[in-house]
């Protein structure tokens, strides 16, 4: 009874600090700017690939409203989450993923959109500056054309229950071919330290392993 008491303040608060969010006095942002981007807009046809939207500059919030444009007709969005029903796109690094509520994520064919409404919760703190918001898998068919992937509205409230409203930058367009070369997996969000140690540490393995080899049979030779 008394964690099921707790668990339903906890929602209320959740539930009241993203209503907030999203019914706290718009005003349009001046600092930061939002934008899409990929590693290369040439598509090779029935193949798979990704879009991000990032952040750039961005005055502390916690957390967004978004909406991204596509043609269902010519691009599937791949779904990162099966355990929830619809096509989701992926959470990116810039919010703090492990204090994140979700109000909606899902793909929307008919309105040929992605909504996407999330709040970070307490203890989490205001994040600021570059990342990225989030990360979109597409696939195409292979009589795939040009198509563009927009940012239809965006939207970021702050702790205060500010909510500042950002210009929908240029579409991003995207061709395909089958001649073009299958785009590269993105890159890991690991620190650069990590990335490093995780490359290193096999090395280190075999080379202790061989020291040990080696040291048994020096000894093997002297008992000998």
């Amino acid at each position: 009874m008394v964690f099921d008491a707790y668990w339903d303040k906890k929602m209320i608060k959740i539930l009241m600090l993203t209503t907030s969010l999203l019914l706290s006095f718009v005003t349009q942002a001046t600092e930061g700017k939002v934008f899409l981007e990929t590693s290369n807009t040439q598509i090779k046809t029935a193949s798979e690939f990704y879009v991000d939207v990032m952040v750039k500059d961005l005055p502390e919030v916690y957390g967004v409203q978004l909406s991204v444009t596509y043609d269902p007709q010519t691009l599937t969005l791949i779904d990162q989450n099966p355990k929830t029903a619809g096509a989701q796109l992926e959470h990116g690094d810039f919010l703090d993923t492990k204090r994140l509520y979700t109000l909606r994520n899902q793909a929307n064919p008919k309105l040929r959109e992605v909504q996407y409404i999330v709040s970070q919760v307490a203890p989490a703190e205001s994040v600021s500056g570059d990342g990225r918001l989030a990360r979109l898998y597409f696939s195409a068919p292979a009589g795939a054309s040009n198509t563009d992937v927009s940012i239809k509205r965006v939207e970021f409230g702050t702790r205060n229950g500010e909510k500042h409203r950002y210009h929908a930058s240029k579409p991003l367009n995207l061709s395909f071919n089958a001649q073009y070369q299958e785009q590269e997996k993105p890159s890991s969000d690991m620190p650069d330290w990590l990335v490093m140690l995780s490359a290193l540490l096999p090395a280190s393995i075999i080379a202790m392993l061989f020291w040990r080899k080696m040291k048994a049979r020096g000894r093997t030779e002297q008992s000998a």
